[in-house]
Formats: structure tokens, C-alpha cells, sequence
């Protein structure tokens, strides 16, 4: 039985031919945790593509230290 988990926050961003979602949601050991969804359009008439990822509580820092080094030199 695939349990649904509880969503906190739910952000999205469009952009052009993708979608990415951003959602905070409750583990069932009350952590919570990010999850990142790409989904992009390919062609007319096929299924989107979805790709995910999880970024625990403890990374998240980590990871936006990295993504502001990344947008100071691009």
C-alpha cells in the first residue's frame, strides 16, 4: 500500500516547456524533506517526462550554498 505523505509546502516554477515543483512533505518519522519534480513537455500528444529528487533536511544548505557559488559566476 503506497501511502501518500503529508505536503507542507508546495511551490511552483514554469518555465518554458518545463514545470519544476517544489513540495515539503512530512515523513512518517515527522522529518521533513524536499522534493524536486521536473516534468517536461516533449511532443503533442506524448506523456510528459517526470524526473525527482529528494533532499533531506540536513542537505538543503549544502545544496543552496552550491546552487548561490553556481549563480554568482554563470
Amino acid at each position: 500500500m503506497n501511502q501518500q505523505q503529508e505536503v507542507i509546502i508546495k511551490k511552483i516554477l514554469r518555465c518554458g516547456r518545463k514545470t519544476y515543483f517544489f513540495d515539503v512533505k512530512l515523513a512518517k518519522n515527522d522529518n521533513k524533506y524536499l522534493k524536486i519534480t521536473e516534468s517536461s513537455f516533449v511532443k503533442e500528444g506524448e506523456a510528459r517526462i517526470r524526473n525527482s529528487f529528494v533532499l533531506f533536511k540536513d542537505h538543503i544548505k549544502g545544496f543552496v550554498k552550491i546552487m548561490k557559488d553556481i549563480e554568482s559566476r554563470i
